[in-house]
């Protein structure tokens, strides 16, 4: 069973992937403003951001030894 935290996290950045999915398709028609895109996107990179500054910080505690 997945942590709840990861679950929402997940259904989080899967629906705003949908947003921009959908933006991405209608183009100038979308109901989506730039300031709400933005924040979409932050959402989708944020994960990936996280995920490779941990493994950043590994690599960097194992070169100082």
């Amino acid at each position: 069973m997945k942590p709840a935290k990861q679950t929402f996290k997940r259904n989080i950045s899967n629906i705003a992937k949908e947003k921009l999915n959908k933006h991405r398709e209608m183009g100038t028609d979308s109901p989506f403003s730039i300031i709400e895109v933005a924040q979409m996107l932050d959402v989708v990179n944020s994960k990936s951001s996280k995920e490779t500054e941990a493994q950043e910080s590994i690599f960097f505690s194992v070169s100082l030894n």
